[in-house]
């Protein structure tokens, strides 16, 4: 008998997208206080566009291009869809993200998380995803443990949490993906929780996913 595990999944064609100034916005993973994972939203910002961010105090915050160029307030480099910026914060406060481009609109990803560490810090890196079938650490000095893999149609993985009692938000960013026998397509998102294992497998050519341990 197939044991399914407890889980949520987030159909991006049931989204609700709001509209603010001068970006749509969709809240893929709902705010929550009672849980690690705080938000995680996805943002399209007009050309020449602004949007500015909240987050709440101890949180760790990963934000990811998905298409376009944007610049991050109080921070000189141009961030691409070849990096990822992470920032730390002990204290409540607020980031401009505004669009860097003239003639292109930015999608961008911000997930929130509450703080293990409880320290200030922020980072750009290189997000290196040339080598495909394989998950691949979108930032390791981040607090929770973060993967990013580009797979070939019918190509299959697996990741072994570190802690029995964890659970998994995953993210479909292009593609198809048979997640625990759970089909999610484009910008679709899960929660799995109480897994031990996390196997998947891709559905189309050049399958994007990300997901987080938590």
């Amino acid at each position: 008998m197939l044991i399914q595990t407890p889980s949520k999944i987030f159909k991006s064609d049931f989204a609700v997208w709001k509209v603010e100034n001068s970006c749509r916005i969709r809240e893929i993973f709902p705010e929550n206080e009672d849980s690690s994972l705080r938000k995680v939203s996805e943002i399209v910002i007009d050309e020449n566009g602004k949007f500015c961010f909240q987050y709440k105090a101890n949180c760790a915050v990963m934000i990811l291009v998905l298409y376009g160029e944007i610049l991050i307030s109080d921070f000189k480099k141009q961030v691409s869809a070849h990096k990822v910026f992470t920032l730390k914060s002990t204290e409540t406060d607020s980031l401009t993200i505004k669009n860097n481009l003239e003639n292109e609109k930015a999608d961008v990803l911000i997930i929130e998380l509450k703080s293990r560490k409880h320290d200030n810090s922020f980072s750009l890196k290189d997000l290196n995803i040339d080598c495909k079938n394989t998950l691949i650490p979108m930032a390791e000095d981040f607090d929770y443990p973060n993967f990013i893999g580009l797979y070939d149609g019918r190509k299959e993985d697996s990741y072994v949490v570190n802690q029995s009692d964890r659970s998994v938000f995953g993210i479909v960013i292009n593609g198809a993906f048979e997640f625990k026998n759970r089909l999610l397509e484009n910008r679709d998102a899960v929660w799995l929780e109480d897994i031990e294992t996390l196997e998947f497998e891709a559905l189309s050519e050049n399958a994007l996913l990300l997901f987080f341990e938590i």
